[in-house]
């Protein structure tokens, strides 16, 4: 049930309202979570749309005032259906008649709301206003109405009410989002590497950590943290507006009145229905029936029979304890069955210990209590905190299970000595699908000097700018893929090598030489390939001596 704030200055503690926060979303219907994340998923998803574009795209500065225009659009849309989504649950708890009018909600958190965007960040500076500055605006999501004088007086009434539980609550909540974050990241990150390791699926995330360096990654953990944690923050909010209010209406009281009234209907109701059904029940005797000895010893033998016949059956026979000896166990010599009893008596002792610790953590652990709780939900926290430890175990050792197999698949195949000429045979030039990683360096180069001295300067100048391709991969400044274009090589290049400005430059000039005579018309010539060698000797100098 709902506790009534003891006092006036300290109210109810900010973990018992977190716990009355969480069983009151777990109350929320369906429809009631749908309107937040109605109004606040297009916004995150536009805001990050906007981080990524201002952050990467060249008419950045031309884009800007479209999309700053459809970011307070949206910002504004959000706020409108998130406080839609706690006005329900002030509903819920019985301390709101109706919803406000759109066109109020509008014109309220239209006209107070991007305030926050100045009052916050300077609250945040200063350090010790914050807390009364966030619930103050937390409050005015809340009431959204009817006007926006009323509402600004009450949530700056409702923001300085219990002081020290608000700050202690923003406390644990800051404490949860860290670690909703940290959990989130780690998640995100390791996914894919263990969808790889499982199924063997190839992403974009397990060829390069260069997202780590991205901040739109970043960002985008940010948002789904907050996804996850703002409905919780909104209850908090909800249930502090609910109390602060009822200090002068009892609305509490009304609602645990209302409660107890629509619990007691139902017995009372049974009890009735069961005294017009008695007292009018007629009264009648029972006629013994008396059965002759001879009927009696029939019945009995026929039930024997169908028992005897349902218990040979073999969907049944497995049940029946075995009826034949068992062999003797074996005997094991006296010091091995001491050590197996020893053995056999601490883990019964450690688990013991296990068990009585799980058991002492979960009756410290506070357990939530909701008048007007749905039964469909489940028992106590500790019921649902042991069932999710035991799930997560279940999915770590399924995980170690298909883990352990594939590796088991795996069985190493002898490595077969090949003969020097295969391990000579070089890539088919000709094939656009061949990468820089196939060969060395050197290996490239001495190709190169082969096709040029028999006059195929085509492929010789492609077997170069592999070999410079690989040089460059070797001094990790790019990552060879197959996905990737010549233009991919020298973007990566140009994000890696701002101290060396030769070394893209000529990157760059050997990129054009390369590509006007293997895709274009120009056929090269031996000042072309002079000209391709120097710069991939400058290019090589400013690797080895970065």
């Amino acid at each position: 049930m709902i506790l009534r704030p003891r006092s006036r200055e300290k109210g109810i503690g900010a973990v018992e309202l977190l716990e009355q926060a969480t069983a009151l979303l777990r109350q929320a219907p369906l429809d009631t979570l749908a309107c937040y994340y109605l109004g606040t998923v297009p916004f995150m998803l536009v805001l990050l749309w906007f981080w990524a574009d201002m952050s990467r795209n060249a008419d950045a500065d031309q884009r800007l005032a479209g999309g700053a225009l459809a970011l307070s659009l949206l910002f504004i849309w959000m706020k409108v259906w998130q406080s839609r989504f706690s006005g329900r649950l002030l509903m819920q708890l019985g301390g709101a008649a109706e919803l406000p009018s759109v066109t109020a909600s509008v014109m309220v958190q239209g006209g107070l709301q991007p305030w926050g965007f100045i009052i916050l960040p300077l609250a945040a500076l200063i350090t010790l206003p914050f807390g009364w500055c966030y619930a103050f605006f937390q409050n005015i999501t809340v009431l959204g109405g009817p006007d926006w004088r009323t509402v600004q007086r009450k949530s700056r009434r409702l923001a300085l009410l219990w002081p020290g539980q608000n700050h202690l609550l923003l406390a644990l909540l800051s404490l949860v989002f860290l670690v909703l974050f940290a959990n989130i990241a780690v998640g995100v990150y390791f996914l894919p590497h263990l969808l790889k390791s499982l199924f063997g699926i190839e992403t974009i995330f397990t060829r390069s950590n260069q997202m780590l360096l991205n901040s739109t990654f970043w960002a985008a953990i940010v948002a789904l943290t907050q996804l996850c944690l703002d409905p919780l923050v909104k209850a908090c909010y909800v249930l502090r507006c609910h109390y602060g209010e009822s200090l002068s209406s009892g609305a509490d009281l009304r609602a645990q009145i209302k409660t107890v009234a629509e619990r007691a209907t139902l017995p009372v109701l049974l009890v009735a229905f069961s005294c017009v059904i008695c007292g009018s029940q007629p009264a009648f005797a029972a006629a013994p029936v008396v059965e002759s000895q001879q009927q009696l010893q029939q019945r009995a033998a026929r039930l024997d029979r169908s028992v005897e016949q349902v218990i040979k059956d073999p969907r049944f026979a497995w049940r029946l304890p075995r009826e034949h000896h068992q062999l003797e166990k074996r005997e094991l010599p006296g010091f091995m069955q001491s050590i197996i009893t020893w053995i056999q008596d601490t883990a019964v002792t450690v688990g013991g210990w296990i068990g009585d610790a799980i058991k002492w953590l979960f009756k410290k652990l506070p357990k939530p209590s909701f008048s007007g709780a749905k039964p469909g939900w489940g028992g106590s926290f500790s019921d649902v905190a042991l069932l999710l430890m035991y799930l997560l175990l279940a999915l770590l050792l399924c995980f170690s299970a298909i883990f352990a197999w594939r590796r088991l698949r795996r069985t190493p195949e002898p490595e077969a000595e090949l003969p020097m000429h295969t391990l000579q045979v070089a890539p088919d030039l000709h094939d656009e699908s061949v990468i820089a990683s196939e060969l060395t360096e050197e290996r490239w180069l001495a190709l190169a000097r082969e096709l040029l001295e028999k006059g195929e300067l085509r492929l010789g100048l492609r077997a170069l700018y592999l070999a410079t391709l690989a040089a460059l991969a070797d001094a990790k400044l790019v990552t060879i893929a197959r996905c990737k274009t010549n233009h991919d090589y020298e973007r990566e290049l140009l994000r890696f090598s701002h101290a060396m400005p030769r070394l893209s430059e000529a990157f760059s000039l050997n990129l054009r030489i390369f590509e006007a005579a293997w895709y274009g018309m120009h056929l090269p010539d031996d000042e072309t390939v002079r000209s391709y060698l120097d710069n991939h000797r400058r290019i090589t100098s400013d690797v080895r001596t970065q």
